[in-house]
């Protein structure tokens, strides 16, 4: 089973610049009513040592003027009350800091990773320990196009449940752009006691586990830029030139 796409040159290739993007937004303003989950939280994974992009922090890369993590911010205060970060050590999170006063009226705090080199999964774990909801929303820090209106829609399908993950045609999932209740937690630890570090191992001892469709997702977002993520200075290219581009054809 997989566990994630990988970065997807064409889902970047149709960027309108002039277009109304659904997350922009005024970083402090208030969030729009929801008639569901009364109180939500996001964790993002931003722990990541990036390897393949020669050691730099990823979510601190910028593009059109904004970094990967206020991107990401903007969009997830769309959708969420609180944010948690997650992250390695105390000299990540003050390079992230600069970030975080940009968003003054938004609780976002920092969590960090009790087992060294335990990968997503611990990141994930201590994120849903410090999260003041039951229900959180957990995604990358290199994600810069996660659409707010799918990570509502995800609200939507987990509320009763315990995880709602999106899940591909051909049975590949995402569960790093996916909502989990608190339950995940002991189900984590038991995972690490079988020396398990796949997310998808405990994720799927939970007992009620909503899955949704990609097609449905397709609905709200067509090109599924949603899920895309940057692993490469490669895809970072991909992506400042497919903006590039187009705004000179506009």
């Amino acid at each position: 089973m997989g566990e994630k796409t990988e970065f997807n040159e064409m889902k970047f290739n149709e960027i309108n610049p002039n277009e109304t993007d659904p997350n922009e937004t005024d970083p402090n303003e208030t969030e729009p009513e929801r008639s569901n989950i009364k109180f939500r939280s996001a964790i993002v994974l931003a722990g990541g040592r990036g390897r393949r992009m020669g050691m730099v922090e990823k979510a601190l890369l910028e593009f059109e003027g904004k970094t990967i993590l206020e991107r990401l911010l903007e969009s997830l205060f769309r959708a969420v009350d609180e944010v948690i970060l997650s992250v390695r050590d105390k000299n990540q999170q003050e390079k992230f800091k600069p970030v975080l006063e940009k968003f003054p009226a938004r609780e976002i705090r920092f969590c960090f990773d009790t087992l060294e080199d335990a990968g997503p999964l611990e990141g994930i774990r201590a994120g849903l320990l410090e999260s003041s909801a039951e229900y959180s929303f957990v995604c990358a820090g290199d994600m810069p196009f996660v659409d707010s209106r799918v990570v509502d829609l995800l609200f939507e399908k987990v509320s009763g449940h315990d995880a709602a993950l999106p899940k591909w045609e051909d049975k590949e999932f995402e569960p790093l752009h996916a909502v989990y209740s608190k339950k995940l937690i002991p189900e984590i630890e038991k995972a690490f006691e079988r020396e398990k570090r796949s997310v998808l191992a405990p994720v799927f001892e939970m007992k009620d586990v909503v899955f949704v469709d990609v097609s449905e997702i397709r609905e709200i977002d067509p090109e599924l830029r949603t899920f895309a993520n940057i692993n490469t200075v490669e895809d970072m290219r991909i992506i400042i030139g497919s903006m590039s581009k187009n705004k000179k054809l506009n």
